[in-house]
């Protein structure tokens, strides 16, 4: 990776690697760029002895914006889409024989979103501001479901879909293991630092067996097909003028 294009920091120490997205002007948007560079990061963790669990954080006050909508909207074939990489991201991420933990100190939306159900543990600010937004777009969120739904009921992930209504960290804490701990801001650290703490103690050997024990069977190839559903609706006339309107800062044709 030429680190003057990078838009991710990867920082192991000791038993920890730390992932960071550092794209904050962009609200870290998950561009074709910054996914093949998370994947990269998440590779050279997995393939590091000393490395115990990964830690997804963030610059700025954005954990993730979701897919980068400039460079979806420029795109005409489906691997030039944002979200049809994010498929083996998430796969990667789900995969990974190390626990990973993704720390949001500020709000994520739709992609970002799949980023926090693929950790195996999130550390949130209670009030980080979160939505599932493709709906609005005029886009199905179906490249990120396969992940959501192992950590949503059915209804209440259907309701969110469907409406792309904003929550908080603290209200997705009670809908089911979405978020593990959200706690007031300036604690987040010390959260991690414990989480890390609690995963450590565990045998290394034995995690990577739970993982594959609760995996869910086909998982990628599930992501992969999602993906190409979620690129169908990216290039339909409604998801083109979702995504417009949105760069334009304008209502949807839709809207009444």
């Amino acid at each position: 990776m030429d680190r003057n294009d990078a838009l991710i920091k990867y920082s192991p120490a000791g038993n920890v690697a730390a992932i960071t997205l550092d794209a904050p002007a962009k609200r870290n948007a998950l561009s074709t760029a910054m996914i093949a560079q998370l994947r990269d990061a998440l590779a050279e963790a997995v393939a590091d002895e000393a490395v115990r669990v990964v830690v997804i954080d963030h610059t700025g006050p954005v954990f993730c914006a979701g897919a980068d909508l400039k460079e979806s909207a420029a795109a005409t074939v489906l691997e030039e889409l944002p979200a049809a990489h994010l498929a083996d991201l998430l796969a990667d991420v789900c995969e990974s024989p190390k626990p990973v933990v993704a720390v949001a100190r500020g709000g994520a939306k739709g992609g970002g979103m799949g980023l926090l159900a693929a950790a195996d543990l999130t550390v949130c600010d209670l009030g980080a501001p979160m939505a599932f937004s493709e709906v609005r777009l005029g886009v199905v969120p179906a490249v990120i479901a396969p992940v959501v739904r192992r950590k949503l009921d059915a209804g209440v992930m259907r309701r969110l879909f469907l409406t792309g209504e904003a929550f908080d960290a603290t209200t997705a804490s009670h809908w089911g293991d979405l978020i593990t701990h959200a706690v007031v801001g300036k604690r987040v650290d010390e959260r991690v630092a414990s989480v890390v703490e609690d995963l450590v103690a565990g045998g290394p050997a034995a995690q990577a067996g739970i993982k594959v024990l609760t995996a869910t069977p086909n998982l990628r190839q599930e992501l992969r097909d999602a993906a190409a559903v979620t690129a169908e609706y990216f290039f339909s006339e409604e998801g083109r003028e979702g995504v417009r309107s949105f760069i334009e800062k304008r209502p949807a044709a839709w809207i009444g």
